[in-house]
């Protein structure tokens, strides 16, 4: 019989008043869970509640000593389907509409009946040193385009100082019509435009559209940054290499979401948000070693240019310290122990 020993967890928050993040370890699951930035809340009664939180609450329910036996034995289909309707019952009973008010979460859950890893959205894990990801694409897609962007930045005379200061990034990204404003040369401002359209182009035909559907329903308009288009691809199982899936208290299709199997004797299992970078989560021999190798790398490369491509700079945690993200993860060893039989006991 399997047993899971709750090893060594981490969950600190990017700013010192805000995490997003949730993590469990019970006896029959172990989960990390990731809220979508700006949709990872409500206020209920005045207070702020977190969907991590309420996801968490729901996995305590399925895993508790009384639940009925069929509940450790829920595959990811099904546990999707009770976790967002907890999660659409805690809304229900405080006046929440979860069409007004969008909540969203990512996750990395380990199962111990099928003895799986299950990834929803973007979390990732490492079992005794094997790496299993669900990068989005339109993540990798939005950091190429800041890429571009930056790099356009530094040949016309901004410095890495300035674009920590203020990342514009995001602005020149989301309103192309501002690219002017920040670069002065018309020609390198077409050229990027150029590049940046390249990209969204061969985007949409990775999300399933034809080219016929691109020229027609003029979707490069339509979907003229990274953000739109993941909007479009979220929980829908159309939208090809670019679909995912986050829970909601609506609806999760597993279509998107990874399902590995894990060796019968797996030993070490660490699960984490997208706060870790792979290489780290990979490397650190435990959770103070992740955590230092994360400052560090936010110290030297703050505008996540470098060693961590990615989306937006670090930012100060009021402490000295800076980060690019919440920083949540757990590890937990897989131990196997001799089952009593009744005339055993």
């Amino acid at each position: 019989m399997r047993v899971i020993r709750n090893i060594e967890s981490t969950s600190i928050g990017k700013t010192r008043k805000k995490n997003d993040d949730g993590m469990y370890v019970g006896e029959n699951f172990a989960a990390v869970i990731d809220g979508v930035s700006s949709k990872s809340f409500i206020f209920v009664d005045g207070e702020k509640v977190n969907i991590a939180d309420i996801i968490v609450d729901a996995i305590k329910k399925i895993d508790r000593p009384t639940a009925p036996v069929y509940a450790k034995e829920l595959n990811l289909e099904e546990f999707t389907r009770a976790v967002n309707m907890y999660i659409k019952k805690f809304c229900d009973a405080h006046d929440v509409s979860l069409t007004e008010h969008k909540l969203e979460a990512t996750a990395a859950i380990y199962s111990k009946f099928y003895n799986q890893i299950w990834l929803v959205g973007d979390c990732r894990a490492v079992y005794d040193g094997q790496t299993i990801d669900n990068e989005l694409k339109a993540d990798d897609l939005y950091a190429e385009i800041r890429l571009e962007i930056i790099k356009s930045l530094l040949s016309q005379g901004y410095t890495k100082e300035d674009l920590f200061r203020e990342d514009v990034s995001s602005e020149m990204i989301k309103y192309p019509e501002t690219r002017a404003k920040f670069i002065s040369d018309k020609n390198e401002v077409d050229r990027l435009n150029e590049v940046i359209n390249q990209k969204m182009y061969q985007a949409l035909l990775d999300a399933g559209f034809t080219e016929k559907e691109i020229e027609d329903d003029n979707l490069l308009k339509k979907y003229i940054h990274p953000q739109l288009l993941q909007e479009y691809a979220k929980n829908n199982p159309n939208a090809k290499l670019y679909g995912y899936s986050v829970f909601n208290g609506i609806y999760t299709p597993i279509e998107n979401c990874k399902i590995v199997d894990l060796p019968e004797n797996v030993k070490n299992i660490r699960l984490s948000t997208d706060g870790f970078p792979m290489k780290i989560l990979t490397n650190a021999q435990d959770m103070g070693e992740a955590i230092r190798m994360n400052r560090r790398l936010a110290f030297s490369d703050p505008i996540s240019i470098k060693q961590n491509y990615g989306i937006h700079n670090s930012v100060p945690r009021g402490d000295g310290k800076i980060a690019f993200d919440d920083e949540t993860a757990i590890d937990i060893r897989i131990d196997r122990v001799k089952e009593e039989r009744d005339d055993e006991r």
